[in-house]
């Protein structure tokens, strides 16, 4: 893999703030212009200072959403003025952190892509504006993905959208009690972007082996605490709220370590040292049952009038219990309140990014978004925009479109040659897998799964009772041992998948 252009001779580490730049004097014309364009990146970051703040926390780079007004939607401006700052910061030498966080917590963290604006431009058919948008968004998703430093992002209040995309792809992501998580554009005639697509069948620990609970939350919208998505591999940490500026305090004072992975396990240690348990009596949002009915019928293979079928025989069958049936009925109601085009375009979005690198994925999420806002007779995506978020109406969007074709959604997915777009360039820098973030979650199903049946290569020839297994992972297990929550997401999955002998050993049953 590429450097992203890390270790140039010439660092210009540019603050927003005027008295904090030496002016350095030197007669070589490099030097004169490398001193030119900081200026001018300085010059352009001070009018953007009212919605994004670039401060100095001793050898942490803090990067400060204050679009208050606005519960931070992202917008344009802000991701362009956010894309240098990172470039620069990854570059300099001496700095070792970089902290994004938000002046609205704990409100709010981001609640997404400012869509709003974007409909107003595309209702009066300016439909060129998408692709400078989500041009500069998606590339800053990208770069984040591929940062070879510690990025944390403080989730202290509402995440959701494209505040999801600022976080999903660093390998730290800290919630707090304030945290809420959503991915709601389904009510809206978008789809699951910002790369979310690719992140979660790479991060999220429950539900299934093919991402089913990912899928599920995408397409219904559903809000998850902090707990919550923590727990669901969302999160890397969970910390209380009041300790949040006393964790980017220690973050400032870390020091940098030229070996990478190194410097990723200190800052790994650093927040754990911040970490707090999770809530007195807490429970997943998703009983055992749920996440049956999750697991079985949201496979992305299953087309979504298939979906709808399986949760009306599962809310009328006696085979079922109570609470799953009522969850397939209520899940099923939810549904039918969502635009069919951004469901099904979700989940093929998945079945491409599930096997995609991090590049490909965020190209194609480039493609699907521009056409969607192109596209406006099959998604609908501005007129629903405009009654969910100018208009306020409390009612849902009436979809005119009720299903999509094949080819129609081919349509959609397909490069346009009338409208090309492209990410902007950061060098061929791309993976299939995340470098760090599968090191700083909670184990997940397959983890449990590989322990439990004596393929994780431990070299363990006996059977485990469910106290052995959860003292492995809360012990012994290198990435997990001491981590918050550990003993209570390894019982789940034990409870949920497991059956056991009279001799208490457990065995795997699917």
């Amino acid at each position: 893999m590429r450097r992203n252009g890390y270790g140039h001779n010439h660092t210009f580490e540019i603050t927003k703030r005027i008295n904090r730049v030496s002016f350095i004097i030197c007669t070589s014309g490099d030097c004169k212009t490398m001193l030119r364009q900081a200026l001018k990146q300085l010059y352009n970051r001070k009018n953007m200072s009212s919605v994004v703040e670039f401060t100095v926390n001793n050898t942490a780079r803090r990067i400060t959403l204050n679009r208050s007004k606005k519960l931070n939607a992202l917008d344009y401006e802000m991701c362009a003025v956010i894309f240098p700052a990172v470039q620069e910061y990854a570059k300099s030498d001496v700095n070792n952190v970089i902290i994004i966080d938000s002046s609205s917590s704990p409100r709010a963290f981001c609640a997404g892509g400012d869509v709003a604006a974007l409909s107003k431009e595309l209702l009066k058919g300016n439909s060129s504006v998408a692709n400078t948008y989500f041009q500069a968004e998606y590339s800053l998703n990208w770069l984040l993905a591929t940062m070879e430093k510690p990025v944390v992002a403080i989730m202290d209040g509402i995440t959701m959208g494209g505040g999801v995309g600022l976080c999903i792809h660093v390998p730290f992501r800290v919630a707090t009690e304030n945290t809420l998580w959503a991915m709601p554009e389904s009510a809206i005639g978008l789809f699951a972007d910002v790369g979310t697509t690719f992140g979660l069948p790479r991060v999220v620990t429950l539900g299934g082996s093919e991402c089913q609970l990912g899928y599920f939350v995408c397409i219904t919208g559903d809000i998850l605490s902090g707990a919550d998505a923590y727990v669901a591999g969302l999160a890397s940490h969970y910390v209380d709220s009041a300790h949040v500026a006393d964790l980017q305090t220690r973050l400032g004072e870390l020091q940098p370590n030229k070996d990478a992975d190194l410097m990723f396990e200190i800052t790994n240690k650093a927040i754990g040292e911040f970490s707090t348990p999770l809530p007195k009596d807490y429970k997943f949002k998703y009983s055992a049952a749920q996440l049956d009915v999750i697991e079985k019928v949201f496979r992305l293979d299953t087309p979504l009038k298939d979906v709808f079928k399986s949760l009306e025989e599962i809310s009328a069958s006696p085979s079922w219990s109570k609470e799953a049936q009522e969850f397939a009925k209520e899940t099923r109601d939810k549904l039918s309140l969502k635009s069919i085009v951004s469901m099904e375009v979700t989940r093929e979005q998945f079945r491409r990014n599930f096997f995609n690198d991090i590049q490909t994925a965020m190209k194609q999420d480039l493609i699907t978004a521009t056409n969607m806002c192109n596209f406006q007779e099959l998604t609908e995506f501005a007129k629903a925009t405009s009654h969910k978020l100018l208009e306020r109406k409390k009612t849902p969007y009436n979809w005119e479109v009720k299903d999509i074709s094949m080819g129609a959604l081919s349509r959609i997915l397909s490069p346009n040659p009338e409208n090309p777009v492209s990410l902007l360039d950061i060098g061929s820098v791309t993976f299939k897998k995340y470098m760090h973030h599968e090191k700083f979650i909670l184990p997940n199903e397959d983890k449990v799964q590989a322990y439990i049946v004596g393929s994780d290569q431990s070299g363990r020839s006996m059977a485990v009772t469910k106290p052995e297994a959860i003292r492995y992972f809360t012990e012994f297990n290198p990435s997990t041992k001491g981590k918050v929550g550990v003993e209570y997401i390894v019982g789940f999955i034990i409870d949920r998948k497991c059956e056991t002998d009279r001799d208490g050993f457990l065995k795997w049953k699917y």
